[in-house]
């Protein structure tokens, strides 16, 4: 009886198992073979939608539709949303491209030449009138016609907002806005410095050396082989919410330039005491520690007087102050050929010395020795070192 009840016992696991695996919904045969992996194509997410190149054409650059979602053109449309980047950009540079006293009258010198306008106009909107040719293949001898889509708002105000972040329809940004009320396309070129280069780099024909030329001031520097951009420096992050669920940072539109960031000043002199009527013998050591280009830069005829200056404590003169001037000087006439160049390349350094001659009069007591930059009477204060009179 043993060997039959051990039988039974085996059948009967045997239908336990079986039974157990129906009741689970199992199937007893093979399973069927694994549907085979998707492809990488199957699982990759649907590429971005490109970025229109933004002066592929050159400049002026045509707009001719208000894209859905915008009001206008006009930089005021985008101070609704955007009045962080506006506060900042509407006292810059940019904004008084057209406007600016000084280019104003560079351009009148200049006489009918519209080399200068696609820059400092760089829509076709803003333009009155448009180079319809140039007698004789010159520059300075444009054949003007009327421009039907002239718009005296936007030219007004110069490098507006359109100018970078509008092509066709389509609005560039540097980020994606899902909530936005118009379509925003992310544009990597927007923080290359190849945009910066539309225009602060420019080649005159027959030149020996390129018009402006920041640009290609900034490549040869170390900037450029750590890969800082002019972004980095010109329009550097700043906090203020631009549009609701940003995080807090934009970059700042004021395109700031302060030679205080570029140049440092150094002194040295035989003794912290100076004394009425005994000449004094000063040595300035001047550095370009913070400009990935030489300083000044772009425009030619930019020039920096760097003035040291001897006061008393009633800060007055005790001696005349003396100078020396950062500056390129080419022809006054086409194609600007230079003839010298004083200025400071990125990472350069000059010295200079100097001799007061304090006078007698001066007021006793504690003074300063002031190195300060001079440009367009404006006064940048670089360094100032404490002395006694005596």
């Amino acid at each position: 009886m043993a060997p039959l009840r051990k039988l039974l016992l085996l059948l009967l696991c045997a239908l336990a198992a079986v039974g157990i695996a129906v009741a689970r919904g199992k199937k007893t045969e093979e399973a069927p073979p694994a549907p085979p992996a998707p492809t990488e194509a199957e699982v990759a997410p649907s590429p971005a939608p490109s970025a229109p190149a933004l002066f592929a054409e050159g400049l002026p650059v045509v707009l001719s539709t208000v894209p859905p979602g915008l009001p206008s053109l006009s930089a005021q449309g985008c101070n609704g949303c955007h009045y962080a980047a506006h506060d900042t950009w509407i006292g810059s540079q940019h904004a008084i491209a057209w406007k600016d006293p000084v280019y104003q009258a560079a351009l009148r010198s200049a006489g009918g030449s519209t080399a200068c306008l696609g820059c400092h106009l760089p829509l076709t909107n803003q333009h009155a009138e448009l180079a319809a040719g140039y007698v004789d293949g010159d520059l300075s001898r444009p054949r003007l016609a009327p421009n039907p889509s002239y718009d005296a708002t936007l030219q007004s105000e110069g490098v507006t907002c359109v100018a970078c972040h509008l092509r066709g329809d389509t609005i560039l940004g540097t980020r994606e806005s899902p909530n936005a009320p118009h379509a925003v396309v992310v544009s990597a070129e927007l923080t290359q410095p190849e945009l910066c280069a539309t225009c602060h780099q420019l080649s005159w024909p027959e030149g020996d050396r390129p018009y402006y030329d920041t640009y290609g001031e900034w490549s040869a520097s170390s900037y450029a082989a750590a890969k800082v951009t002019c972004q980095m420096c010109h329009m550097a992050p700043t906090t203020g919410i631009s549009v609701p669920g940003s995080d807090g940072t934009l970059p700042a539109h004021t395109f700031s330039a302060d030679v205080r960031r570029a140049l440092s000043a150094l002194i040295r002199l035989p003794s912290p005491v100076v004394r009425r009527g005994q000449p004094l013998a000063v040595h300035l050591t001047l550095q370009n520690t913070g400009a990935g280009h030489s300083v000044p830069t772009g425009n030619p005829f930019k020039k920096y007087r760097v003035e040291v200056a001897l006061l008393d404590s009633a800060r007055k003169d005790l001696a005349p102050p003396q100078s020396l001037t950062l500056a390129r000087t080419v022809e006054t006439t086409p194609p600007y050929r230079t003839t010298a160049d004083h200025r400071l390349a990125a990472g350069a350094s000059m010295e200079a010395d100097f001799s007061f001659n304090p006078s007698a009069k001066g007021a006793l007591g504690a003074g300063s020795l002031v190195v300060r930059v001079v440009h367009n009477e404006q006064v940048t204060v670089l360094s100032e070192v404490g002395i006694e009179v005596r």
